[in-house]
């Protein structure tokens, strides 16, 4: 039996999982006929050909809907897809998969590590929760190759040849399947609580020249003191990632996305960009939201407990009201190669915030530290000549 999932969501099992009616292959131009795509900087649909702008629709009442965590996991919710044909794409090298619209180039790049090895296209399963909200694209190509330009050029300690890479053609904009948790949390907790106070204590002191006496110092000591206390907080919105591995180290590093701000989901979006699949669970999704609350809350225990120090923090957190969305974030995904060796980055498509990593100029850091060695012989020859 095939299983209905959201990507990322473990449902139970449905026979024959029900297709959209309004699948749709691809959205053509009212005026000419030619293939609409989203428009970042114009935040509207742009025709390919002829460059009429067209809206998405939009419904004036959406609110994106809070799920009940345990009861969305306890009922099968109804299939319905993305609503658009997709391929599904594998990279035989480091094994990441991105749904997008169909194509016969066998020459696609891997957005991560750039390798051309890709599987074969293949029909992307349909039994998936169609998600009711996401953050469309602001960011465009253009201005992704400039941020990335722009960054690629900064940094003394990098190789000067970097600049000369040229422009990137080959970044990808991806939506990533992303979910958000709100919860109450309740917690308590137990400490020691440590009060600092000064005692006067002698100490031997012993002088350059070799002759030793007795002075009077203050020394700190702790007095310790059970406490206790207990705490109520609400979580709002806090998003994870659908994915893990090594991509999830890059993605975090281009957080926050205004979530306060959700657009209604269309497949329209979709078109000229392709989505990042999820391959966690949404158990295991929320267990990392989870996670991330219990830690903060413990940080939060931890600024109550009276006194100047503190030891042996005990904290019991019990969530209740877990509620989640689906959604999905735009990211625009690339890597470039230096000397044989890959280096990944991505930008945030909401805020252009980008994260990457780049090569070290050995040569200028071997220089720059020896220079400072140099600097550092010539004070201290300064300073001794000073005696």
């Amino acid at each position: 039996m095939d299983e209905t999932t959201v990507p990322g969501v473990e449902t139970k099992a449905s026979a024959h999982p029900a297709q959209s009616t309004a699948q749709s292959d691809r959205f053509p131009c009212p005026q000419c006929g030619g293939e609409l795509a989203w428009e970042p900087g114009a935040q509207k649909m742009r025709c390919s050909y002829c460059d009429t702008l067209v809206d998405v629709p939009q419904r004036a009442d959406f609110h994106a809907e809070e799920h009940d965590l345990l009861a969305f996991l306890e009922n099968v919710p109804k299939a319905e897809g993305y609503g658009v044909t997709l391929s599904t794409f594998t990279c035989k090298q480091c094994g990441a998969t991105v749904q997008a619209p169909p194509t016969d180039r066998r020459d696609i790049t891997c957005p991560f590590c750039a390798s051309t090895y890709v599987a074969e296209a293949t029909e992307a399963p349909a039994n998936v929760i169609k998600p009711e909200s996401l953050i469309p694209f602001k960011v465009d190509k253009k201005q992704s190759q400039g941020m990335f330009q722009k960054w690629l050029g900064t940094g003394w300690f990098r190789p000067n040849d970097l600049k000369n890479l040229g422009r990137l053609d080959r970044v990808a904009g991806l939506y990533l399947p992303f979910f958000t948790f709100d919860a109450h949390a309740d917690s308590t907790w137990t400490a020691m609580a440590g009060y600092y106070y000064y005692v006067t204590e002698q100490v031997q002191v012993t002088n350059d020249r070799g002759e030793t006496r007795w002075e009077n110092r203050q020394a700190q000591k702790v007095r310790w003191e059970p406490a206790d206390g207990s705490r109520a907080d609400f979580y709002d919105d806090v998003l994870v990632p659908g994915v893990q591995n090594e991509r999830l180290t890059l993605i975090l590093k281009v957080y926050p996305f205004d979530t306060e701000h959700l657009t209604p989901y269309s497949p329209m979006y979709l078109s000229g960009f392709g989505i990042l699949n999820a391959d966690m669970p949404l158990k295991m999704v929320y267990q990392i939201a989870k996670q991330n609350m219990e830690a903060d809350q413990v940080e939060k225990c931890s600024g109550d407990v009276p006194g100047d120090t503190q030891r042996d923090l005990s904290v019991q957190t019990r969530l209740s009201e877990q509620t989640f969305k689906h959604l999905l974030c735009p990211l625009w995904i690339g890597s470039f190669k230096y000397k044989g060796k890959i280096f990944p980055f991505v930008i945030n498509g909401q805020t252009g915030k980008l994260y990457g990593d780049k090569p070290w100029s050995w040569v200028k850091i071997t220089f720059a530290s020896a220079a400072a060695g140099v600097i550092l012989l010539i004070l201290f020859w300064l300073m001794s000549q000073g005696h």
